[in-house]
């Protein structure tokens, strides 16, 4: 069995940028590209400014279900009303 633990974080941390947080990938065992990080940098300045959640859980989130939502649009894929 494989046991990842995430990065250590502090108690009460302000929410960071992702180029202020390089272990944020690492949290949840995936390895970003530096390209794709600084495009997650940048969603995350447009969704602080709207006051979304900054996480990249969240961002990854709203991805998935925009792109479930085009592939069920183009008729690649079955809407099974999982949203």
């Amino acid at each position: 069995m494989l046991v990842v633990f995430p990065a250590r974080i502090k108690p009460h941390a302000t929410a960071e940028m992702a180029h202020e947080h390089p272990d944020a990938p690492q949290q949840f065992s995936v390895r970003l590209p530096n390209e794709t990080m600084g495009l997650v940098t940048r969603i995350q300045g447009f969704r602080r400014r709207i006051n979304q959640p900054t996480t990249l859980s969240a961002i990854v989130e709203d991805a998935i279900d925009l792109y479930y939502a085009r592939l069920v649009e183009e008729g690649a894929i079955e809407d099974n009303n999982l949203l």
